[in-house]
């Protein structure tokens, strides 16, 4: 039987999975991208300070300029020589117009030392509107063994940028692709994972109700065995065989109610919530109020209603007046006399809010997570002693999470706790 705790815990697997596969998918595109645009920019850079030297070379020899007419329409490959004193110029091919005009206008951006090269930031447009990004390189030109000057050389790499994005997207959907067949495969091995701890636990589940619901007929025989030897007025037992039939009858009904609690449990995991229909919060509350506000005068306590008019949602009423009773019981048995105990319910937006506040010693934060697991007991000896099972809260969990909602556990100032229960209307 497939339980709904096992299809969340199987998606969380899948999340957490997919997440760490996700970025590992990531760093290593971004990290082969960066290496192979690395690579090529420095053997750009490389070979256009070699290709100074050579055009360089040819021009003094034969006086061949650096750049073709053509390279300097389309602003592919411009050429700019200056004397050692950097401002006398002895060759100018940076064409004409905006082109010209925005690389002058970085001149400050130029590499400063010989045989270097770097990029220049800004993209620039000729008067076509065409953008441009250049690579710019600058290397010594000799004459008769002697620096004449420096010659920069511009390389237009747009183009390498264009298709340096372009394989970028092409890498992503790559990427993307294989992260889908990641979280379908991850999805697939987690339910393959949890399978067999699922069949386990649906075997255990099954056995809890089977057994639950077995023990409640010799129990219920027990129950009247054990009152009928009490009410048996012609036989004479000894004081010892009284006292063990009465501690026969309350371990009777302890097993009874830790029966009826299992058995709420297991249709609680199974996610069954019975008889849904519009329940009535504001009656329900009175009457639980009512009912339990006799076992607080018992104890000397004190309990303080506060129920707001016309509260309804949709859920299980037999299932909202367990969870109502678990909280308020569990309230008094912790109290110490002739304190109070505040029962609230109102509406808080679009949920309903249930607290109940008591003056008992708290519950330390160690222990707030841990008192919603089953069988655990903050006292046990004193958990025992008031007939707790460690059961209750852990059913009041089940109960409010059947009806989409929750319970907080905080501290009551200046002691004592405060237990609150949010449900959706």
């Amino acid at each position: 039987m497939w339980n709904k705790l096992f299809e969340g815990l199987q998606w969380r697997m899948t999340c957490i999975s997919a997440a760490i596969f996700g970025v590992l998918i990531l760093v290593i595109v971004f990290v082969a991208y960066g290496f192979i645009w690395w690579n090529v920019l420095q053997h750009e850079k490389e070979e256009l300070v070699d290709n100074i030297y050579h055009e360089a070379e040819e021009w003094v020899e034969s006086g061949e300029l650096p750049c073709s007419t053509i390279s300097i329409r389309e602003g592919s490959m411009l050429a700019y020589y200056v004397k050692t004193d950097g401002r006398t110029v002895i060759l100018d091919q940076l064409g004409k117009g905006s082109l010209r005009e925005g690389l002058l206008k970085h001149r400050s951006d130029w590499p400063q030392k010989l045989d270097t090269a770097r990029m220049l930031d800004n993209r620039i447009y000729d008067n076509g509107g065409r953008a441009h990004r250049y690579l710019i390189a600058v290397a010594p030109v000799l004459r008769e063994q002697q620096v004449e000057g420096h010659l920069y050389m511009f390389k237009d790499m747009e183009f390498y940028y264009q298709s340096a994005y372009m394989t970028l997207f092409k890498l992503l959907c790559v990427a993307a692709l294989l992260f889908a067949l990641a979280c379908y495969f991850g999805y697939w091995l987690a339910g393959r994972n949890i399978e067999p701890i699922s069949r386990m636990y649906a075997r255990q589940m099954q056995f809890t109700a089977d057994a639950s619901h077995e023990m409640r007929t010799p129990l219920a025989v027990m129950a009247l065995a054990t009152q009928g030897l009490q009410e048996d007025e012609e036989s004479h037992y000894s004081d010892f065989a009284k006292e063990s039939i009465s501690m026969l009858q309350s371990e009777t009904k302890r097993m009874a109610k830790l029966t009826e609690n299992l058995m709420a449990l297991a249709r609680s995991d199974e996610g069954i919530v019975t008889q849904q229909k519009r329940v009535d919060v504001t009656q329900l509350c009175q009457q639980v109020g009512a009912q339990l506000g006799l076992l607080a005068k018992e104890k000397g306590l004190v309990l303080q209603s506060e129920i707001q008019a016309n509260l309804q949602l949709w859920g299980d009423e037999a299932a909202l007046h367990r969870l109502l009773v678990i909280i308020l019981d569990n309230a008094i048995k912790y109290s110490p006399a002739d304190t109070s105990i505040s029962f609230i319910a109102s509406q808080s937006k679009s949920r309903l809010r249930i607290e109940v506040r008591d003056q008992g010693c708290g519950i330390s934060d160690e222990d707030k997570e841990k008192v919603f697991d089953r069988f655990y007991r903050v006292d046990k000896a004193r958990s025992r002693s008031q007939g707790g099972l460690g059961l209750g809260l852990s059913l009041a969990l089940a109960i409010a999470r059947q009806h989409h909602g929750e319970i907080k556990i905080f501290d009551n100032k200046p002691g004592g706790t405060i237990m609150r229960v949010l449900l959706p209307m």
